[in-house]
């Protein structure tokens, strides 16, 4: 069985009969030399737009990386540095990241009725 074709490439058109016909005439020609250049200029800016997505994306990339590095670095030194994984900071020295506790005190709660 023949693999079906999808897509908007392979839409049947009435195209194919219009880009015969113009050909034959000098006018013809030329119309469909600037119908060609329309679409020429029309794929240079979206080879240029997907350039500018790519280098977004690999920016994104070296970021992650960057991030994976630095909490695997932070995870490597939690295991070989028990006393700071636990909370108990060396004498000295700052804890790597600072520790923040939700206020408890003056907070609205309220009984769920259902």
């Amino acid at each position: 069985m023949a693999t079906e074709k999808r897509g908007v490439m392979h839409i049947k058109t009435m195209a194919a009969l219009v880009d015969a016909r113009r050909a034959r005439t000098s006018a013809g020609a030329l119309l469909e030399l600037a119908m060609l250049e329309m679409e020429k200029q029309r794929l240079k800016k979206e080879m240029l737009r997907a350039e500018s997505r790519g280098a977004e994306i690999g920016a994104r990339m070296q970021d992650i990386e960057a991030k994976q590095c630095r909490l695997q670095s932070f995870v490597e030194r939690a295991e070989t540095d028990l006393p700071v994984a636990q909370g108990s900071v060396a004498p000295g020295s700052a804890p790597p990241f600072p520790v923040f506790t939700a206020p408890t005190d003056g907070l609205k709660r309220r009984a769920l009725a259902y």
